[in-house]
């Protein structure tokens, strides 16, 4: 048996789905973080559990020539990024197989021409960090990698540059707002009216803190800056601007903690997949529609219902449909497609279907579209896991998958995001 405490050897066969090297010992698998393919390194080993070990890197024996310098000093210290070591052509060329190694386990194949888009480093336009006090120093950044410590941070590489430059701003805000001990996350939007911060911790603002957070936030030049305790309604503490995104040629108002898509590039990039695969299709309906990010580019090709479990959502959407004077165009539906999917009598008058669950996938959307008339399906998924397995409901229907395109909007990282077109045959 292994003994724990011992360094061992090991030559790196793979990555893994999350970006770990993998290597082999005493029959098990062990999961090494930074390692690349082909490097010997030298590790400690504990138990991960089942019958894998987990390795702490000591030494690179022989490196990848892959290996690259990362850019980010906080590197292997943040959990923000995990692959900066590798140079760019190679974890491209990763992430297109991961994809393909992922479908595959189900039955299916990449489409010829199957191609990626990759966002460069500085428009990732979210982000969520960490805030907590502790003997009144206030730590900000974002968590190490599986870990609660925070590692600070006063710049970020993948960050927008509006965003980049409210870290101080922010890191203040979080001194004033937060007691002793406290901890919160802090959510974070640049809109086109600047920084939309969302607060969520275990308590409420005091009144004796408000006044003082209230002129953090204008300090900082934030639009909004909103406070969540717990799973209650977030409660808007500064209006200062309405934060608001396009999509498309229209305007939308932000709910408080909305979805919206990590970058302008990416979100571009899957808009034209979308929009390339619906096609001329006359009625359209998009499913996890959100605030509207496809509804209003489909809209300049037939008529979109748009239907998402978010009632703050599809409020924003109709307010920007009513402004927009879109009525005959888009029309919005609340409805928790989890527990109630669109069944096939719902779906008969649409020509084209799209959707963009979460990452736990649409399978029971998924189920009825099989059993519908639909022709087209065109699947946006941030997880080829339970894509394959939606996908697979629909190819077992009588689809075929005809083009796929891969968005690498997730610098740096093991995610990726998918658009398909499934037609049925």
């Amino acid at each position: 048996m292994t003994d724990p405490a011992a360094l061992v050897d090991l030559t790196i066969e793979s990555l893994g789905a999350q970006g770990d090297g993998i290597a082999r010992h005493d029959g098990k698998g062990v999961f090494v973080a930074y390692a690349l393919p082909g490097e010997r390194v030298r590790a400690r080993l504990s138990p991960k559990g089942g019958n894998a070990f987990t390795g702490r890197m000591q030494e690179i024996v022989t490196a990848s020539p892959e290996r690259v310098v990362p850019p980010c000093p906080l590197f292997a210290r943040c959990g923000g990024c995990g692959l900066q070591h590798y140079s760019l052509p190679a974890y491209r060329a990763w992430k297109q197989q991961q994809v393909a190694t992922t479908l595959g386990q189900r039955g299916i194949d990449l489409p010829a021409g199957t191609g990626m888009v990759t966002v460069e480093a500085g428009n990732r336009r979210r982000a969520v960090f960490a805030a907590r006090k502790e003997r009144g120093e206030i730590a900000f950044g974002f968590h190490a990698a599986m870990s609660d410590e925070i590692v600070p941070l006063d710049d970020c590489l993948l960050l927008t540059p509006g965003l980049s430059a409210g870290l101080g701003g922010l890191r203040q805000l979080a001194g004033v707002a937060l007691a002793e001990k406290q901890a919160a996350d802090i959510h974070v939007t640049d809109s086109l009216a600047g920084l939309d911060v969302l607060v969520t911790t275990d308590g409420d603002l005091p009144m004796g803190r408000r006044q003082a957070v209230i002129a953090a936030a204008n300090a900082a030049g934030l639009a909004r800056l909103s406070w969540q305790h717990g799973r209650r309604q977030p409660e808007p503490i500064v209006m200062a601007r309405v934060p608001q995104m396009r999509f498309g040629d229209i305007l939308v108002d932000l709910p408080i903690g909305s979805f919206l898509q990590p970058s302008a590039e990416g979100e571009a990039a899957l808009v034209a997949a979308v929009t390339t695969y619906v096609g001329k299709a006359r009625r359209i309906a998009d499913l996890y529609a959100g605030c509207g990010t496809f509804s209003f580019p489909l809209a300049k090709i037939g008529r979109v219902l748009a239907v998402d479990a978010a009632k703050p959502a599809i409020a924003a959407l109709a307010a920007a449909v009513n402004r927009a004077q879109l009525s005959g165009r888009v029309e919005g539906m609340a409805r928790d497609l989890e527990q109630s999917p669109l069944p096939p009598p719902d779906l008969k008058p649409f020509e084209a279907v799209v959707f963009d669950p979460p990452r736990a996938g649409a399978e029971m959307q998924a189920r009825m579209l099989a059993k519908s008339r639909v022709g087209k399906v065109v699947a946006v998924s941030c997880n080829p896991a339970s894509f394959a397995r939606d996908a697979r409901i629909l190819l077992d229907a009588g689809f075929a998958l005809e083009k796929l395109a891969i968005v690498n909007q997730f610098v740096w990282s093991a995610h990726v995001e998918l658009v398909a077109l499934l037609r049925r045959r």
